[in-house]
């Protein structure tokens, strides 16, 4: 299924990119990639971890700059190679890593650079002002005075787009940009795009959820390990065709597996009550050695602050948690990680790893004192620990110490998960665990979660697809405005699956009280 777009330059494009070849570290990542953006066109680009896709958008960008390659714009070879460069021939990127700076107000965030002016001075009124609109048009329910630190990953993620907006731009690229969106989020997001596409923006569209894809864009280009192997209008493609370029073999559809009911013997932990500022209140539940317990909700309905408590990052105003039935107060992370509770949080980047240490040192942080003796690190025992993930998880690296940072997001997210695992957790808290991560690697942590709880152990889920719930848990727990509005058990009530999920997070008459058996 190997093809390419003509060397030629094309006449009908705002955008053209020929033979772009890029390498990091004496790896070629990029073998001779071609690609053609049209005037008004809505372009999706696939892929696997790794593939190459941001690399190619960060060339596009200015970010990186290539080794090799002419790019066209408009039909007129250009030369730059920073992002301002990219900027001064109109293409702004909404990046899968925030550029926000967290210690400045949303207003402040989106005119960075492009202050307006009230003689010598930054006119601070009129830019509150003008990002309330921006808001309000799009109908988003952010405070311009608000810090960014302040803001939840989702709400982040729609101040980096409405910034890019704010520029003066004739190309879009969007990498991963409904990846902490909720579902209304994402609805007004496609109306924004649609709009821009009327008024003859172009749009490149990375992601990894492919179901939107093939809804938004005109034209999708899969990356595989570097190159360009499918090129097609959406209108001609079936889902199942782009799948199959992505992972390089025939892709079948799997059958809904059938759940193995796992027994409820003694309660691992238990709930009280727990209530945390006015994030969420009156939240009481069960969890059993065994289980996958699915909390499911919109952006904002208290979820990850939850499991935030349950690892002591957050300090409950109420309520008991209890371990095997006795009493605990889990204040800090250190005390979580000796009780056997384990977290991986939404924000990779921010909360997850230390980009700037190798992948070894990542994985193995959690278990220095385990994998020591008489002061040593024993290198042997962590060379192998860290080579049993990277195979079990797919991670593409160079070798064990490369820096977290050089890796793509997926991969990224991947060493998180191993980081986590390692500790051996008898509990494992899961904050979107496949955000940014390709349809294989999603089919890979889904294995891993299931062997996690057929040992004994269990998993809190939280997550932003209603169809990864409905897949792996056993119970969901169905969170509204801080509080938990239903109880589904996956066995008795049948046929859960997305569109169920989707309809009991947005009925908000819907409210069935936890019994004591629950």
């Amino acid at each position: 299924m190997e093809k390419q777009v003509s060397r030629k330059n094309n006449k009908d494009s705002v955008l053209q990119a020929t033979g772009m070849r890029k390498s990091f570290n004496r790896v070629e990542v990029l073998h001779g990639v071609d690609f053609v953006l049209k005037r008004g066109e809505v372009h999706g680009i696939v892929g696997q971890n790794g593939a190459g896709k941001s690399t190619l958008m960060k060339i596009i960008n200015g970010v990186y700059t290539r080794d090799e390659g002419i790019l066209h714009i408009n039909g007129v070879e250009v030369q730059y190679d920073t992002p301002i460069g990219a900027r001064q021939h109109g293409i702004s990127m909404v990046y899968q890593e925030f550029s926000l700076i967290p210690s400045m107000s949303v207003a402040e965030n989106l005119f960075l650079s492009r202050e307006p002016l009230k003689g010598i001075f930054i006119d601070e009124q009129y830019a509150r002002k003008k990002a309330y609109q921006l808001f309000k048009e799009l109908e988003i329910n952010i405070r311009p005075d608000a810090l960014v630190s302040q803001l939840p990953v989702g709400e982040r993620q729609l101040v980096e787009i409405v910034k890019a907006l704010t520029q003066d731009m004739s190309i879009l690229i969007m990498d991963e940009p409904t990846a902490s969106l909720s579902n209304v989020e994402i609805k007004s997001l496609f109306r924004l795009i649609r709009r821009l596409k009327q008024e003859g923006i172009s749009i490149i569209f990375v992601s990894h959820h492919l179901n939107e894809v093939m809804e938004i864009c005109d034209r999708v280009t899969v990356i595989r390990d570097g190159r360009v192997v499918l090129d097609d209008s959406v209108a001609k493609l079936k889902l199942e065709d782009v799948i199959t370029a992505i992972i390089g073999q025939r892709y079948i559809e799997k059958e809904n597996e059938i759940k193995k009911k796992f027994q409820r013997h003694e309660c691992i932990l238990e709930v009280e009550k727990l209530g945390y500022k006015n994030r969420y209140k009156d939240i009481s539940f069960r969890l059993f050695p065994g289980e996958v317990l699915g909390i499911a909700g919109v952006l904002g309905c208290g979820c990850s602050e939850l499991l935030k408590t349950l690892y002591g990052v957050l300090k409950p105003d109420c309520g008991k948690i209890k371990l095997h039935g006795l009493n605990v107060f889990i204040n800090h992370p250190a005390i979580a990680i000796n009780r056997s509770i384990i977290h991986v949080p939404e924000d990779r980047r921010r909360d997850g790893i230390l980009g700037s240490l190798s992948v070894r040192s990542n994985i193995l942080l959690p278990i220095w004192e385990r994998i020591s003796k008489f002061g040593f690190v024993q290198e042997k025992k962590g060379v192998k620990i860290v080579n049993k993930f990277i195979d079990d998880l797919k991670i593409k690296t160079t070798n064990i110490d490369q820096l977290v940072k050089r890796l793509s997001g997926g991969n990224q997210q991947k060493v998180v998960f191993a980081k986590s695992l390692s500790t051996q957790p008898n509990i494992l808290l899961l904050d979107d665990p496949t955000v940014g991560v390709d349809v294989g690697t999603k089919d890979d942590i889904a294995q891993i979660i299931r062997k996690i709880v057929s040992l004994g152990n269990a998993v809190i889920l939280v997550s932003s697809e209603m169809a990864e719930l409905a897949e792996l848990s056993d119970r969901v727990l169905v969170m509204q405005k801080g509080r938990i509005i239903r109880e589904i058990d996956c066995y008795e009530t049948g046929n859960v699956n997305e569109e169920y999920l989707m309809n009991a997070i947005q009925n908000t008459n819907t409210h069935i009280k936890i019994t004591e058996d629950s």
